[in-house]
Formats: C-alpha cells, sequence, structure tokens
C-alpha cells in the first residue's frame, strides 16, 4: 500500500527534522539483508546512539534538497536507507564493522567512501581515552621501576656479603 501525500509530507518533515539536528549522516544499500539481519544491525546502532530510516529514494532526495544537502539518492543503485546520529563517528564505525561480517548484503555509500571509511576506523572515545591515560601512566610507572630497581639492587649486594660471610 502506497502513502498518502500528507504522510509522505510527515516522512519528510521528520526525515528533515532528524538529518538537521544530526552531525553525522551515511546512506547505504541493503538489498540482501534479511529480516534478522536488518534488526541486528538498528539495534547495533541504537546501541552507539544512531538512527536509521528507511524510505524512497524520492522522498529522501526531497528532504536532502530542502535542508541542503548535495547528493542525490535517486543517482544511487538498490535499496537505500539513511543512518544519522549525534556523534560524527559511530553510525559509519557501526555500519563499516557490520558491513564486514555481512559484505555481499550491505554496502556504504554516502558522500565520499574514503572519508567515511576513515572515520569508521578511528578508535572510539573510551578507547582513545584509554590509550591518553596509557600516556600520561607511562612515566609514572618508569619512575617506579627505576625506584623499585634500586631498592632490588641494594637487597642483591646485602644478600651477596650475607651468603660470603656465612661461607667463610
Amino acid at each position: 500500500m502506497s502513502l498518502t501525500r500528507k504522510q509522505k509530507e510527515e516522512v519528510i518533515a521528520l526525515t528533515e527534522a532528524d538529518l538537521k539536528a544530526a552531525v553525522s549522516i551515511v546512506l547505504i544499500s541493503y538489498d540482501k539483508l534479511t529480516v534478522a539481519e536488518g534488526t541486528e544491525m538498528r539495534n547495533l546502532l541504537s546501541e552507539a546512539g544512531g538512527h536509521m530510516r528507511v524510505m524512497p529514494k524520492r522522498l529522501l532526495k526531497i528532504a536532502f534538497s530542502n535542508i541542503k544537502i548535495g547528493l542525490d539518492p535517486t543517482d544511487l543503485e538498490g535499496q537505500v536507507a539513511v543512518a544519522w546520529a549525534d556523534d560524527p563517528v559511530a553510525p559509519a564505525k557501526v555500519l563499516n564493522d557490520f558491513a564486514k561480517k555481512h559484505e555481499e548484503k550491505i554496502q556504504l555509500l554516502a558522500g565520499s567512501m574514503e572519508e567515511v571509511k576513515a572515520l569508521a576506523t578511528l578508535p572510539t572515545r573510551e578507547q582513545l581515552l584509554g590509550q591518553l591515560l596509557s600516556v600520561f601512566n607511562g612515566p609514572v610507572q618508569g619512575t617506579v621501576r627505576v625506584l623499585s630497581g634500586v631498592q632490588t639492587s641494594a637487597v642483591r649486594v646485602l644478600q651477596a656479603i650475607a651468603d660470603q660471610k656465612e661461607s667463610n
């Protein structure tokens, strides 16, 4: 059953509002996904704070045009879905990881593929914080090792002296 004109206008308006508020937008082709795989992808995206909408390319083209996104989804092949989030990396990373597991069934289409893939391969915020913490922690650990090395050396010297006196 096709949408009425009013329903189409509502979908376009809702999509425009969501995409205007989004920091990142990714278009994907998902032609061969099963319902279960599509649900898994949506759940993973949702867990990362992202959202996804499947809609006709004509309506997506109108929404893009209204919010000044210079991409024409009707030029893209296959069924297209749009994903977005407040995080600049989350949708690209989740969808790229999902696409690696389902290579034949999903493709990232949006914008420059190099930019989308570069964003998708960036470490998460938590990983970056962990790396930063280890950089800060490194000098402290080195100092502790040096100081404990002095104590260990002193104990070894004293033990060697005690062993020598026992043998005499």
